[in-house]
């Protein structure tokens, strides 16, 4: 294990300080032994890294994230890499990833990358194990959480691994998933970007959000309260000068805070317990120009400019995630020359869709990280 990074980046706080050593993509910070919790049965050597990166889609900052290498001795020219971008857990520090360990939906997956011969790092997102509120669903700064701890995982354990690379992820990963998609061979040029594999993610949602007020209808889809409130949550704390509390009735405001200190687990039951309404959040409808543009930058996702195979997973039964907004956006990339394939699943629910695809997204890997 290196910690050459780490000096680097103490000598870059001392010369420069710490906002322009966050400047730079991917600097380890700092390193430490996981929880037990948090590392995979099938994981040999692994991490816990802080590691520079954006915090918004415009703001540079930190995040924390886990780094898992397979057991065994490397194949020649180092393992593989799949930078996994994790669905929604809630925005708590208490709930990333390298601190409570991935849930009963994800770890799975995370075994199967390891025993298949990749090694695995996964973003925590910036906000959630680090300074402030993580910016929930801004996908430019979760595509850069995800391509820079590649970086950082190169300084930490570049003698054992390729350069050759994929990111993948589920629902909210899989939003992060084709934002990285986009920037990944730009943002680590010297690193062999390959592929990605976005799993259930949604789309379209700048068209959605701003329609966002007190008159908008009960809606059938679970969990929309859910991702509301972490939006809100992030916007509250990352975005201050756009005052979303104006806009927020005394519950919603009481809700949004609520949401800042549970895990997404805990939220949803007190919401069960607590039935509430996207409506019931708002005094205002946030139907103006400056909530448009704010969720145009955050959230619209690219249809076009994505230099490398792009496979896209998503089921009929997603009730958490409507699969038509898939339809639109792959008629969209399609339209624009994009390489993507598509695997439509029929019976299973939004959590199952991971596993369910794990076969065939093992197959994708498998041919674009292959040597050239």
């Amino acid at each position: 294990m290196r910690v050459v990074g780490a000096a680097v980046a103490a000598v870059l706080l001392l010369l420069t300080g710490a906002g322009e050593a966050s400047a730079h993509p991917g600097i380890l910070l700092s390193q430490e032994e996981l929880p037990p919790a948090a590392v995979p049965t099938q994981a040999g050597d692994s991490v816990r890294v802080r590691y520079s990166t954006l915090r918004t889609a415009t703001a540079a900052g930190e995040s924390t994230g886990s780094i898992f290498l397979p057991r065994g001795d490397p194949p020649d020219g180092g393992w593989p890499v799949v930078s996994y971008a994790h669905g929604t857990v809630g925005i708590a520090d208490q709930c990333a990833p390298s601190v409570a360990g991935f849930n009963y939906v994800e770890l799975p997956a995370i075994e199967q990358w390891l025993a298949a011969g990749y090694a695995v790092v996964a973003t925590d997102y910036a906000g959630i194990g680090t300074a402030g509120v993580n910016a929930y669903l801004d996908g430019p700064a979760a595509a850069a959480n995800a391509v820079d701890i590649v970086l950082t995982a190169h300084d930490v354990y570049g003698d054992v691994l390729s350069d050759r690379w994929i990111v993948t992820g589920l629902s909210q990963g899989g939003h992060a998933t084709y934002f990285a998609a986009h920037e990944a061979a730009a943002r680590a040029p010297a690193l062999d970007y390959r592929g990605a594999v976005a799993v259930a993610a949604p789309t379209h949602l700048e068209q959605l959000f701003p329609a966002a007020g007190p008159a908008i209808p009960a809606l059938p889809t679970t969990g929309i309260v859910n991702y509301a409130l972490l939006t809100l949550a992030g916007i509250d704390d990352q975005r201050p000068e756009v005052d979303i509390r104006r806009y927020l009735s005394p519950k919603g405001i009481k809700l949004m805070e609520l949401a800042k200190v549970t895990c997404s687990r805990e939220l949803g039951r007190y919401l069960l317990a607590h039935p509430t309404s996207v409506g019931d959040l708002f005094a205002a409808p946030l139907w103006n120009e400056q909530f448009r543009e704010l969720f145009r930058e955050m959230q619209q996702v690219p249809v076009d400019g994505f230099d490398r195979p792009l496979r896209v997973v998503h089921s009929l039964s997603d009730t958490s995630v409507p699969i038509p907004l898939t339809w639109v956006q792959l008629a969209e990339t399609q339209q624009h020359g994009v390489n993507v394939e598509y695997q439509q699943l029929v019976a299973e629910n939004h959590r199952e869709s991971l596993m369910a695809s794990m076969p065939e997204s093992l197959a994708f890997a498998a041919r674009v990280l292959s040597p050239r």
